[in-house]
């Protein structure tokens, strides 16, 4: 509701047309990713994991607090402070991510965590579901500040029972490396450890062409399709609804992750984008979303098991922050290359041709990866 409605504001602020007014919000809100991710891998790795998250949600209860305060007492709030608040909070979520995910892990039994990952985005992806709609009913009333107060109040709530949550303690092995030997040898670890980083390759892939897509969800809904701007929350919604199914599928599937599967899932995501793309009504684009969010988070949930079963435990934090910036920290560049395509000041491609283009990047991509990734080694073949 929170990244919706944010959007939703951007828009009504901006001038008619301008599709890199919403690409600076999604710079403000994943750049942060790019540079804090390392960091927070480490940290995630060498404190208690369970602390960050509950720091980092109470930070975003904050920041959400501000933005209600802001939308409260101004109805014309000045895009600067809005994009400095959008960074704020993407530099809180950056640290949530890594120790998020591994303490996912370390909450369940091995045999467990396909399906405790799967859970945990489909669960995700029910706020994709239910936050688009509620928030589309704020954009259209114009009451913004309505949606950042229930995301302050959800993460607030969130933090408290977070602060709840007992996992088993962790031997964490002490060592006298600085935190940049630390980062590399994060890196050093995915690389030797070969279906890792070529995951997190296929997840910068999709990131880049895939998320940064929905930077053209308003301006589409609204050129393309000719719908009153608040429409765009439906497409959302939509997607949250595949999603939903896709990550369950994964999860609760009796195959195991690997890149393959993961790689032929993106290549059909970016099927469904092309055919989003030359949707000339709401109900059809929706349709498409629908499909596209069950392949897309198909993807997500099979690469980032992967990933997390391929792991070491002491290295998950690491590794987990370079999953994060291959799907956060690189959103941003995304919104710009597709920002500058479709926009009039630069390639002037228009919002329909260039989401085409970047769709068929995906299927490339993710066929020639598939093909790479046949009897490549699954999370079976690293016990430890």
């Amino acid at each position: 509701m929170s990244h919706v409605t944010l959007q939703g504001l951007v828009e009504e602020r901006a001038a008619d047309g301008d599709n890199l007014a919403v690409t600076w919000l999604f710079v403000a809100l994943f750049s942060p990713q790019l540079v804090i991710g390392p960091f927070a891998g480490v940290i995630a790795d060498r404190v208690d994991r369970r602390r960050v998250v509950v720091a980092c949600y109470s930070g975003a209860a904050l920041t959400a607090a501000a933005l209600a305060v802001l939308t409260t007492v101004s109805d014309q709030p000045p895009l600067w402070a809005i994009y400095l608040l959008a960074l704020t909070l993407g530099s809180t979520f950056s640290f949530i991510g890594p120790a998020a995910g591994a303490l996912t892990v370390n909450s369940v039994t091995p045999d467990d965590v396909p399906s405790a990952i799967s859970t945990q985005a489909a669960v995700q992806n029910v706020t994709r579901v239910t936050g688009p709609i509620l928030a589309a009913a704020i954009i259209a009333s114009g009451e913004f500040q309505i949606g950042f107060t229930g995301f302050a109040i959800a993460t607030a709530i969130a933090a408290a029972m977070m602060s709840r949550v007992q996992v088993p303690a962790r031997d964490i092995t002490p060592d006298d490396l600085g935190v940049f030997a630390r980062i590399r040898v994060g890196f050093t670890h995915a690389r030797e450890r070969r279906p890792a980083v070529l995951g997190i390759a296929t997840v910068a892939v999709a990131s880049t062409f895939g998320v940064a897509h929905t930077a053209l969800i308003p301006s589409f809904t609204s050129e393309v399709l000719g719908e009153p701007e608040g429409r765009f929350g439906l497409i959302v919604a939509a997607t949250g609804i595949g999603a939903i199914v896709g990550a369950l599928t994964v999860g609760y599937s009796k195959r195991e992750a690997s890149l393959a599967r993961g790689a032929w899932s993106l290549a059909m995501y970016g099927v469904c984008l092309g055919g989003f793309a030359l949707s000339d009504t709401l109900w059809l684009a929706v349709a498409f979303q629908v499909v596209l969010g069950f392949f897309y988070f198909g993807t997500m949930t099979t690469l980032q098991t992967l990933i997390q079963q391929v792991v070491a435990d002491d290295m998950r934090g690491r590794v987990m922050s370079l999953f994060g910036i291959a799907w956060g920290g690189l959103v941003w560049v995304g919104t710009i290359i597709l920002g500058l395509a479709a926009d009039s000041r630069g390639l002037d491609l228009g919002e329909r041709w260039t989401l085409v283009l970047t769709a068929s990047v995906l299927v490339i991509y993710g066929s020639a990866t598939a093909i790479i990734g046949r009897g490549m080694p699954t999370g079976s073949d690293y016990p430890d």
